[in-house]
């Protein structure tokens, strides 16, 4: 208890620190993964390969070999609230400053479409959940008896990096272009894919919908792919501690038209709220959980077996090869209850979300 009532002393004076000067050390951060997707994105030719090193100690340093969910950001309490940038993404649509009192708040950092799964579970200094969609934030609410709010798909908070008129530049000259994301592992959870079933798939879908460009956006934990064609776009939006992750994500698919996927996560929402037309490759990807405590392996395996089975109804729905017509409306329908598309916030309603004012 006094060891908690130190913390919660130390970080209420560094909020109020950061009332009168950020801290250095945090901002030099955001500057430097600033550059970093900067000139991942506007580099010639066209290569948005973010790289995955971590900002740590005043210098870029290899993210392989850390601790599982390693983050030295300091922004906020939980460090999870880091993850793709989601606390800078609301601060920033908010208008409140990026460096400041930690948030009260535990920011759901992803996606998870069964009750049992979870991300964080309440601290003593917690007084509300932030999710996308409004069952999960039932879900949350019920198990915790804490308010839980539903924000919308997180990409909705995020900013193209690319000037508008170099936007369209872009556009132009890729012409029409899909974007791929396969099933990607995460600590403790190694996902593959049959790579040449894959390239089949893809290849088809392009030559159906007519794309002339292809990107493929590599997790940065995975390896790299060999023999992609010569000719597609590899990307990368770099490690998850990356604050501009979700702008970088949100650049790819405005430069986009469709997307292809064989996973049922976070992209596929993501993609529909940015109205691509949505592709589903039919080639099932496998999961090892070999790597996870065993007290974590059925809760994994009941989360994979609802996204297999939303798989299914989704890829049923997009029979036809694409998400335009009448299928975007059920898309939407299916989708809604976990990505919350009708719960996005004004910038009025996110500050005050952000200040613990629910009442709104």
């Amino acid at each position: 208890m006094l060891r908690l009532r130190r913390k919660d002393a130390q970080w209420w004076l560094r909020g109020l620190r950061r009332r009168i000067q950020p801290e250095p050390q945090e901002q030099q951060a955001l500057a430097a993964y600033a550059g970093l997707v900067h000139q991942a994105f506007h580099s010639q030719p066209f290569a948005p390969r973010v790289c995955a090193d971590l900002w740590e100690g005043g210098r870029f340093c290899l993210s392989h070999g850390l601790p599982a969910f390693h983050t030295p950001a300091r922004r906020e309490r939980e460090k999870s609230s880091h993850h793709y940038g989601h606390d800078i993404q609301l601060k920033r649509h908010g208008g409140l400053p990026l460096i400041a009192a930690p948030l009260p708040l535990l920011l759901e950092h992803g996606l998870k479409v069964s009750r049992e799964s979870g991300f964080e579970t309440p601290k003593p200094w917690s007084k509300a959940f932030l999710c996308m969609g409004p069952l999960r934030a039932q879900w949350v609410r019920e198990r915790f008896d804490l308010p839980a709010l539903a924000i919308g798909p997180w990409i909705a908070y995020a900013r193209s990096l690319l000037e508008p008129h170099r936007q369209q530049e872009l556009r132009q000259q890729l012409g029409p272009t899909l974007l791929v994301v396969l099933a990607h592992s995460w600590e403790g959870v190694e996902r593959s894919t049959d790579l040449p079933a894959c390239l089949s798939a893809i290849e088809a879908i392009r030559a159906k919908g007519g794309y002339r460009s292809v990107i493929w956006l590599r997790h940065w934990m995975d390896p790299e792919w060999p023999g992609l064609p010569p000719d597609w776009i590899v990307a990368c939006n770099g490690h998850r501690s990356n604050p501009w992750f979700l702008d970088s994500l949100r650049t790819l698919m405005e430069l986009c038209h469709g997307l292809a996927s064989n996973a049922f996560g976070t992209h596929l929402g993501y993609a529909l709220a940015l109205d691509l037309n949505l592709h589903w490759i039919g080639v099932d990807p496998q999961q090892d959980l070999s790597g996870l405590r065993s007290a974590k392996v059925d809760v994994e395996v009941n989360e994979w077996s609802q996204r297999l089975a939303l798989s299914r109804q989704l890829a049923s729905l997009l029979d036809t090869g694409d998400s335009t017509g009448d299928t975007t409306a059920a898309l939407r329908l299916l989708l809604q209850p976990y990505w919350g598309f009708d719960q996005v916030k004004s910038p009025a309603e996110m500050r005050s979300i952000l200040r613990c004012d629910f009442s709104a």
